[in-house]
């Protein structure tokens, strides 16, 4: 599939250019048991994890009568830090964005992560010069990238019909729809390939045969 006049590029980060699922999958777990609450393998993660998170722990057995969703969100938040530098970039992530980047097509980061944590990622792993910007929430509870994105879109200026976005669930469809871009999904990040099939737009297994797609 060849993208005519592609100009820019807005990318998810977690699970779409780092690959974090089995710490997300590990912290979550602690939390579960923490609480007496049953754990879950890869499978049931890749089936359960939404946008707003708040629906996903509501999932998963949480009860938010009996402690707020701000406590539990916390408690992953801070273990998420304390974990983030250990993850490794998707295969392939590297030389993707240094090639994009050497194309001249402009590239973003839009990421449900918070924005100084977003930037902290960014400089431990050296990317600083792939991006013209990185665009994460004002906080750390993951509610919804939608308005992020439309807000990022109008800011940079660019032509929606030149833009695309690539990420790995749901919700980067749903922000990508809001924006007015084309989108691609991988299956290597939180969602399942089935779950992706559903959006109607092209999934591929790893983000190298995403990106070779494009046929830049």
């Amino acid at each position: 599939m060849v993208m005519q006049g592609l100009k820019t590029i807005f990318w998810d980060w977690n699970g779409t250019l780092l690959d974090d699922v089995e710490e997300c999958i590990e912290i979550i777990n602690s939390s579960l048991r923490k609480r007496s609450l049953q754990t879950l393998t890869r499978a049931d993660y890749l089936e359960k994890f939404e946008f707003p998170v708040i629906n996903y722990y509501k999932s998963i057995g949480f009860d938010f009568e009996v402690e707020s969703f701000e406590k539990v969100g916390k408690e992953y938040i801070d273990a998420y830090a304390s974990k983030m530098f250990e993850c490794r970039l998707q295969q392939g992530a590297r030389p993707a964005l240094e090639n994009i980047r050497r194309l001249g097509i402009s590239q973003y980061v839009l990421s449900a992560l918070q924005h100084s944590a977003l930037q902290s990622c960014i400089s431990h792993y050296q990317l600083e010069d792939c991006f013209a910007r990185v665009q994460g929430l004002g906080d750390a509870y993951a509610h919804s990238k939608v308005e992020l994105g439309q807000m990022l879109l109008g800011e940079v200026g660019c032509d929606p019909g030149s833009a695309l976005m690539i990420g790995d669930t749901i919700h980067d469809y749903e922000t990508a729809t809001a924006m007015g871009i084309r989108c691609l999904l991988v299956a290597s990040g939180h969602n399942s390939h089935e779950r992706l099939l559903t959006c109607g737009v092209p999934v591929y297994d790893t983000l190298e045969d995403c990106v070779a797609s494009l046929s830049l």
